[in-house]
């Protein structure tokens, strides 16, 4: 009797252990599919310019500004709905994109330099 319980409850923690398993794995699936979606664009500041000054992102997706600059920047919404603050010199920020909105920017210190984005709905 000892050795059929034993084989009983040995059976149950294989199929506990294959069904937590199998969990995880579909979890990590799931997580890594969405990470890989979601992308951090670059927006490097150099000569007074956001380069690129014109770009395409999805809801999800990161964009980053970095300054290599002398001077510091900023990426400021033109309708006033975000701003950076001062990046300096080797400084950088960034912004979740959340929304299904085309955006214009500029730096408030340097009023020609300009950039937008539009944000792309996935299909």
């Amino acid at each position: 009797m000892i050795d059929k319980v034993s084989t009983r409850d040995a059976k149950k923690n294989t199929a506990a252990m294959i069904l937590a398993a199998g969990l995880g794995l579909a979890l990590a699936n799931a997580a890594t599919a969405a990470d890989v979606s979601a992308k951090t664009h670059i927006i490097e500041i150099s000569k007074f310019k956001f380069t690129p000054n014109s770009l395409q992102v999805r809801p999800g997706d990161t964009i980053k500004w970095v300054n290599r600059d002398i001077v510091p920047h900023t990426a400021t919404a033109k309708d006033k709905s975000w701003d950076s603050g001062t990046i300096v010199n080797g400084g950088s920020t960034r912004l979740a994109i959340k929304q299904d909105l085309r955006f214009s920017y500029y730096c408030r210190f340097h009023p020609k330099m300009l950039g937008q984005f539009e944000i792309v709905v996935q299909e």
